[in-house]
């Protein structure tokens, strides 16, 4: 199995320990549903807090699983906690293990700045179906999503700087598609609430104790209640951990861990009170991706249209479009160097050869690849730490 990175580092996690706001509405529901015979599975454990907490109040038996590094640094704390022998620390991804019995508790906050985060929605969906005892519980139940349109100049500034105005004056606006046609996580500050030039509208739920939510696509109405020039729309979640118990990530409210996404539009719009917006908002799975779209129609209030703009995620950088084209299901591969370099060194892993052998074979028959001994044994290592 490959060594997997979530892009978290060891102080990110300590950061989700120390977020109040996000963290208390889990330890109040593990207090709740965890007694003397439970069996929990954390998923995502990073470096055990959840773990940690639920041998506090009483478990049996919890598995902690994470992919990452972090569960290794949760390993030498347990040594300092109480209880902590319970843990059995499996270092995987939840949905390519089997567990030697299903789990009264499955816990998971797997979140990134919205719920579309890698695997958030499937490691949860498949642990409800194969890891879960049939009366057990899944926590978080629920993500609730809006959007609303937002007049934000230090956003939009972050965006255009230096594409649409430098201090070279020079033309750079070539690169302004690919930087409108993302998202960005926004400003930690809150925002006063008269930047937001509508209310906000429910964008869909994420309801992680049903089926498991593939794509949201909803068309988003507002008329505008204020002036303004708009850049773009605010996206964020409030998640209801359990019953009474969840956490708003609103732009208007200190930031969360997690931060809050902005959308912009490809180009500032002046707007009206009155002015009608419609935006067809929408996220689906592509290739192993969350691929997102905001196609956006501004019209004035007697219906004559100021804008129309069409944005995706999925607007392809120079180069990618091949890339694309090699992943197609009926694209017939061939090996490139690297690849048949690859395979040379995972074939001669057979339990005889060291990796000096390996960096030797590999110097003689790929000199024009490795300069020298230690660039081969770089590359032998790399693939060694990831399947060896």
């Amino acid at each position: 199995m490959s060594h997997y990175d979530d892009g978290y580092s060891i102080r990110a996690y300590g950061e989700m320990i120390c977020d109040e706001a996000r963290f208390t509405p889990w330890h109040e529901a593990l207090r709740r549903h965890i007694h003397a015979d439970s069996v929990v599975l954390d998923i995502g454990c990073g470096t055990g807090i959840m773990s940690f907490l639920a041998c506090r109040y009483g478990a049996r038996r919890v598995f902690a699983v994470e992919p990452s590094v972090g569960i290794e640094i949760g390993k030498s704390c347990a040594a300092n906690i109480p209880g902590a022998e319970r843990i059995e620390w499996i270092r995987g991804m939840s949905t390519e293990i089997d567990l030697p019995e299903k789990a009264d508790l499955v816990v998971g906050d797997l979140h990134g700045n919205l719920p579309f985060f890698t695997g958030n929605i499937a490691s949860l969906a498949d642990a409800r179906k194969r890891h879960l005892k049939p009366d057990g519980r899944l926590l978080p139940k629920r993500d609730l999503l809006y959007a609303a349109p937002a007049t934000a100049p230090e956003e939009m500034r972050r965006v255009d700087t230096p594409w649409r105005h430098n201090a070279f004056g020079l033309d750079l606006s070539a690169a302004l598609p690919h930087m409108t046609n993302r998202y960005w996580r926004a400003r930690p500050e809150p925002i006063a609430a008269g930047r937001l030039l509508a209310a906000p509208a429910h964008w869909g739920t994420v309801h992680y104790t049903d089926e498991e939510t593939r794509a949201l696509d909803r068309t988003l109405d507002w008329t505008l209640e204020r002036d303004g020039m708009l850049h773009g729309l605010y996206v964020w979640f409030d998640g209801l951990v359990d019953d009474g118990l969840g956490f708003s990530n609103s732009p208007l409210l200190p930031e969360l861990v997690y931060g809050r996404c902005f959308f912009p539009l490809s180009e500032p719009v002046l707007a009206q009170a009155g002015d009608r917006m419609q935006t067809r908002l929408a996220v689906k799975r592509v290739q192993g991706d969350w691929v997102y779209r905001w196609d956006t129609r501004i019209e004035t209030r007697t219906g004559e249209r100021k804008a129309t703009f069409r944005q995706s995620t999925f607007q392809l950088l120079p180069g990618q479009s091949d890339l694309l084209r090699k992943s197609t299901a009926n694209y017939i591969p061939t090996l490139s160097e690297d690849g048949l370099i690859e395979r040379s060194i995972l074939e001669q892993m057979d339990g005889h050869r060291s990796l000096t052998d390996i960096a030797q074979e590999m110097l003689r028959r790929f000199p024009g690849k490795f300069r020298d001994f230690d660039r081969a044994l770089a590359a032998v290592a790399k693939l060694s730490s990831a399947h060896g």
